[in-house]
């Protein structure tokens, strides 16, 4: 038999290895998988998670109305440790920081935030519905900010676009499930929660989820969960003498590389965008309409 080339044996075995990764492809689209987030109590992870927000509003002076700018940076290890299973497969984890960072502030004006020690606890379901949580700083339970300010109420917490930046994501993080049966890629499902963000604005929250693919990770057969957020509000409520309205839209994309054999994830990719829009009106004072605009993107990688 004559020898063949050299070009020849690189021609047969690339031909040969899209053979293989055409067959792994095909199976990956229909093999089928119960996603399950699972572990043992002392269990400890490692994660590092980078995050950058940039807002862009209008805000009242003197002179007027005026643009401003404010862009947030933050960068962190956190330790996640399992402290409890129980027999329902629901997860009680530790979070605690390791180490980080954060700046604040406008182009070179950026300036360095004190270090704040942070410690989490959540209970999860193995599905990934959180049902409780606690967070603490400064070894003193966080507890949730909403004062009115009836005087001026754009200075006050309830309506600062960070909270509602915060509060819509979190809920929404919060109720990104895997389903009861068993998925494969292209598979979808959906979820409908809400978020009362003041006494008459409850914002509706839809989560569209999708096993998009499955893809090696660092060497970690992962699948690809993308969730799609979807949240548009509006809602009116009495402060003082002022009437305040409120409208606008939380949207976002988050992206999990879950690891089906380990029960936890690999990475996580997210983008957030809010608009809201805060109009005050008075008998005695002219309207006053505020916009904010806020971008964020988020990662979080799981370290050996």
């Amino acid at each position: 038999m004559k020898r063949m080339g050299f070009v020849g044996l690189v021609a047969v075995f690339c031909f040969g290895l899209l053979l293989v990764v055409f067959a792994q492809t095909q199976q990956s689209a229909t093999q089928t998988f119960i996603l399950r987030y699972k572990g043992k109590p002392g269990n400890v992870s490692r994660y590092k998670s980078w995050f950058v927000m940039r807002m862009l509003g209008t805000f009242p002076t003197p002179a007027g109305i005026r643009e401003g700018r404010m862009e947030y940076q933050s960068e962190a290890i956190y330790l996640h440790k399992i402290v409890s299973v129980a027999e329902d497969g629901t997860l009680e984890i530790e979070t605690v920081k390791e180490s980080g960072k954060a700046r604040m502030g406008d182009g070179e004006k950026m300036r360095d935030l004190p270090e704040r020690p942070y410690k989490r606890i959540v209970k999860m379901t193995n599905r990934g519905k959180v049902v409780e949580e606690r967070e603490f700083e400064n070894g003193e339970m966080k507890e949730e900010e909403d004062e009115e300010d009836a005087e001026f109420p754009i200075a006050g917490r309830r309506y600062d676009p960070t909270r509602w930046l915060d509060k819509i994501y979190e809920t929404a993080v919060h109720n990104i499930v895997f389903p009861e049966q068993a998925v494969k890629v292209g598979d979808t499902w959906r979820e409908q929660v809400s978020e009362q963000m003041t006494p008459n604005c409850k914002v509706p929250i839809s989560i569209l989820s999708r096993f998009k693919e499955i893809v090696k990770l660092d060497g970690k057969l992962c699948a690809v969960i993308q969730s799609d957020i979807d949240a548009p509000f509006e809602g009116q409520d009495n402060v003082g003498e002022w009437t305040v309205s409120v409208k606008g839209r939380f949207t976002a994309t988050m992206t999990i590389y879950f690891d089906p054999e380990l029960g936890d994830e690999t990475q996580a990719i997210d983008e957030t965008r809010l608009i809201i829009e805060i109009t005050l009106s008075s008998p005695n004072r002219p309207t006053l309409t505020v916009t904010h605009r806020l971008i964020g993107r988020g990662k979080m990688t799981k370290l050996e």
